[in-house]
């Protein structure tokens, strides 16, 4: 059987719950097709032990998934992308990438970091990204 393994950064002292981290990473690589609609998603199992959280969390983060329409959970067979789900615009695309980008810059307010770094930086994870994405599909 294939699935896709997908990559999910979080990072427990952002703030933010896992759960929604988590949420927001998977709808976002089924936006950008990262994910696309038919593809098997890791079991909740299988997802928690990879990324170290509590199994519960990504159940509950497929669960609420699975409410929005995103994710179908197939009795016996597993979690799916939704068949029904779109893929944003490039206009979204670009504005989500912007936000993204500008709070990132708005983080790193008052570090003693030049912009070369910075921009070394983000083109070193960008590439990382890009590497492991192609990579990201077993069979």
């Amino acid at each position: 059987m294939i699935y896709i393994t997908i990559r999910l950064r979080l990072d427990p002292n952002s703030g933010e719950p896992l759960g929604l981290q988590m949420k927001r990473q998977i709808r976002f690589a089924v936006a950008t097709g990262k994910l696309a609609p038919g593809e098997r998603m890791p079991s909740a199992r299988e997802l928690a032990e990879t990324v170290k959280v509590n199994f519960h969390t990504v159940r509950k983060a497929y669960g609420e998934l699975e409410q929005e329409g995103l994710l179908v959970f197939e009795r016996g067979r597993g979690t799916f992308v939704s068949i029904a789900t779109r893929r944003l615009s490039r206009a979204d695309l670009l504005g989500h990438v912007h936000r993204h980008i500008s709070r990132i810059l708005e983080g790193l307010a008052g570090l003693d970091l030049a912009p070369k770094e910075i921009r070394a930086l983000v083109i070193a994870e960008l590439d990382a990204a890009l590497r492991d994405g192609k990579r990201s599909k077993k069979s």
